[in-house]
């Protein structure tokens, strides 16, 4: 997490990576920490989700999830089989 604040801070990163780099550290502290009890499980995986929230849709709608669904809507059906002759 420290790695995507210093990233955003000197503009190496842009934000919408740094929240999936926060998801993914909150996610490995909430497995580490998952033997000291329940508190810091439940702090770290809310963290977790709020930022893979975050990275999933992005700033203003452009996260992974439209450009995902803007790939799609590029391909167009095509008939692959040969004609139907007699």
């Amino acid at each position: 997490m420290l790695t995507s604040v210093a990233g955003v801070w000197t503009r190496r990163i842009p934000v919408g990576t740094a929240d999936g780099l926060s998801a993914l550290g909150f996610t490995l502290i909430a497995i580490g920490r998952s033997g000291e009890g329940a508190a810091y499980v439940a702090v770290n995986s809310a963290a977790a989700a709020y930022f893979a929230y975050r990275w999933w849709n992005g700033r203003d709608g452009g996260g992974p999830r439209r450009r995902l669904r803007d790939s799609v809507r590029r391909f167009a059906a095509a008939r692959r089989t040969a004609p139907a002759s007699s």
